[in-house]
């Protein structure tokens, strides 16, 4: 099972998140997302705060906490994303790849070893 039906099933199941893909609108699958990638912002302003010493964090939050707190809500945006990207019908890899690869031709960008996009 790929990890994108894993989510899927995961979000679906009675003993997961019991709450259907389709019960939920691009809007609201958005709005999950976006909240998801406000959170890893707000820990992205902490670590600037380290960086450029300027008061206001918890004394407590050290740079390792929050880059591993931050590791945390980037996959959670992925988790979102994937989940978002299912309810619109299409799956996640496969249009990163495709876009990956349009970009590539546009900037005449050539891999060492082309890779190929296998068929479904």
């Amino acid at each position: 099972m790929t990890f994108s039906q894993r989510n899927r099933h995961r979000c679906e199941s009675p003993k997961g998140f019991n709450h259907k893909l389709n019960s939920w609108s691009t809007s609201e699958w958005f709005t999950a997302l976006v909240g998801e990638v406000g959170e890893a912002g707000n820990l992205i302003k902490k670590l600037n705060r380290i960086r450029d010493g300027i008061p206001g964090n918890k004394v407590s939050e050290t740079k390792e906490e929050l880059e591993h707190a931050l590791l945390h809500e980037l996959a959670d945006v992925f988790i979102y994303l994937d989940l978002l990207t299912q309810s619109l019908g299409a799956d996640l890899m496969r249009i990163a790849e495709i876009k990956f690869q349009i970009t590539s031709r546009k900037i005449d960008y050539q891999e060492s070893e082309p890779y190929q996009l296998a068929e479904q």
